[in-house]
């Protein structure tokens, strides 16, 4: 299977078995190339985006995903932190687009967050969103 076999490179959601099958069994750098092709014809290829990532709950996650520094169930060195405050999320998020980041993405170690912690979140993300992030990267934040 190449790029060049979906018209226009459009996303695609009528994927059959044995189109998949092909990608699973390509070699590695053909796949590799085949994106390459693909990023090259919708986006500058000399362009790098900088993002930065944010861990605003660190550890103490429930789950017991052995390959999660996360996880509670596993000694990983990590310190389980509380959610972090809105203004200090986005204080970083400040340091973060004065560094020359394009994107700010948060993250948390949670399996079932209570309401009250996702409506802080989201206060995080409009505060983000409301100071000075471009739209185009505004669902990131």
């Amino acid at each position: 299977m190449h790029a060049e076999d979906s018209p226009g490179h459009a996303e695609r959601h009528d994927w059959r078995k044995e189109e998949v099958r092909s990608l699973f069994d390509s070699p590695f750098s053909d796949l590799i190339y085949q994106a390459q092709t693909v990023h090259r014809e919708n986006f500058d290829p000399n362009q790098v985006q900088m993002s930065t990532l944010l861990s605003i709950k660190t550890g103490g996650c429930p789950e017991d995903c052995a390959y999660c520094p996360q996880s509670a169930h596993h000694d990983a060195g990590v310190e389980a932190e509380r959610l972090m405050r809105v203004e200090a999320v986005l204080a970083e998020a400040r340091r973060a687009k004065a560094a020359g980041a394009t994107r700010y993405c948060m993250g948390a170690a949670w399996r079932a967050p209570k309401d009250h912690d996702l409506e802080t979140v989201c206060r995080m993300s409009r505060a983000c969103a409301r100071w000075a992030w471009n739209p185009a990267s505004r669902s990131a934040c």
